[in-house]
């Protein structure tokens, strides 16, 4: 059960009110929304064949097809740039053509020195998903591919929302062990929570690993939250058996108070489940029970 007593708490109900009513509205900091530094590197890395693509924006329609052709066939580096614009980061990318009959391609991107009969049968893609259109709708091609570099690193928000948490729990335990002779380890590789996952940190005391910390963050409802719940419930059971490591489980987010009643019960098997809140005004209690035992 929960050591309410522990963190200063009446009983259960109180510090499930207070938990519940301190959790976080967001994690969301200015580094969350764009990772800038990975856009700009990615669409870099191909800036003279973006150079060479851009001469199709001063082309007019009808010869456009044939200037891709010649570029295709003279600068086979420019061929895996095509991917990039359709947000596509294979370089292999499978079709159905539907016709009277369905027929699967494959179209290979990767650099290498094209025949006429393979750069036109590029150039047919490039003509079928509107790439040749898009050319005459843009005037750089450079900002377009950045621009699409952005939309597609939305995709990782995800694991950045996890890792800022991460972060900041991580200066909060720096700060609170700054001064008290115990010593934290990130991804401890001596301690794993699961098969494959390492500690996010662990607290170490005499030379002993005696505080798991584990931390996430959910901004959203969902399977993930309560799968994770029930994980660190199996290994709260497994820590317990071994009767000299505490197991502390910091998680916040909006998510939670959408899914209390699903929660509760498992939080109640956890002896210190915290949200970032409860972790800064009450986690020298738990360390103060480190040392006394």
């Amino acid at each position: 059960m929960v050591r309410y007593d522990t963190l200063g708490f009446r009983d259960e109900n109180d510090y499930f009110r207070y938990f519940f009513r301190t959790l976080l509205k967001t994690n969301w900091t200015y580094d969350y929304f764009v990772d800038w530094q990975k856009a700009r590197t990615k669409v870099r890395s191909y800036v003279k064949e973006i150079s060479l693509l851009n001469s199709l924006t001063k082309i007019r329609q009808e010869k456009r097809r044939e200037a891709l052709e010649e570029i295709f066939i003279e600068y086979p580096e420019t061929i895996p740039v095509i991917p990039c614009i359709i947000a596509i980061r294979e370089r292999n990318i499978p079709l159905l053509e539907v016709g009277e009959e369905a027929l699967y391609r494959v179209f290979s991107f990767s650099r290498r020195k094209l025949k006429e009969d393979e750069a036109r049968d590029l150039v047919d893609f490039c003509e079928n998903v509107q790439i040749l259109q898009l050319f005459g709708e843009i005037n750089d091609l450079y900002a377009y591919l950045l621009g699409v570099e952005v939309g597609l690193d939305s995709n990782a928000r995800k694991n950045r929302s996890g890792k800022i948490f991460e972060n900041l729990v991580g200066l909060l335990l720096k700060r609170k062990l700054s001064a008290s002779g115990l010593e934290m380890r990130s991804q401890d590789q001596s301690v794993k929570t699961t098969r494959n996952k390492r500690a996010d940190f662990v607290v170490y005391f005499e030379n002993k690993p005696r505080i798991i910390v584990e931390c996430n963050f959910y901004n959203t409802t969902g399977s993930k939250p309560i799968e994770t719940a029930s994980a660190y419930v199996d290994l709260q059971r497994k820590i317990r058996e071994r009767g000299e490591i505490f197991f502390v489980w910091i998680t916040d987010g909006p998510a939670w108070n959408k899914m209390q009643s699903a929660i509760t019960q498992s939080f109640k098997e956890i002896d210190f489940p915290m949200n970032y809140t409860i972790a800064d005004q009450k986690i020298d209690a738990v360390l103060s029970t480190l040392r006394s035992t």
